[in-house]
């Protein structure tokens, strides 16, 4: 059942997923799906699973636990930190 949001403006949803990361789960399954196929192991379909658990929108502020770890590491890589070194002004 695919839902249409009451504002047309905001992203359509389907079951906590937007709908472009849900044709990335299902391409990345199509794809583990076929090359397990061929090999016969299973350790592929890890990728696609991974990338849906992430990418669920459960949070409280509608944001996904792959958005909030990609700020942490954007905080942690990117942002600027200030060290002042010397004496302290009063």
């Amino acid at each position: 059942m695919f839902i249409y949001p009451g504002n047309l403006k905001e992203k359509k949803t389907f079951m906590y997923l937007d709908v472009l990361e849900l044709a990335i789960v299902g391409v990345l399954t199509v794809a583990s799906i076929l090359y397990s196929a061929e090999n016969f192991t299973l350790i592929p379909l890890i990728i696609p699973i991974t990338y849906l658990l992430l990418s669920l929108r459960i949070l409280d502020n509608n944001s996904n636990l792959l958005e909030q770890l990609l700020k942490g590491f954007n905080y942690l890589l990117n942002v600027q930190q200030v060290f002042r070194w010397g004496e302290r002004r009063k």
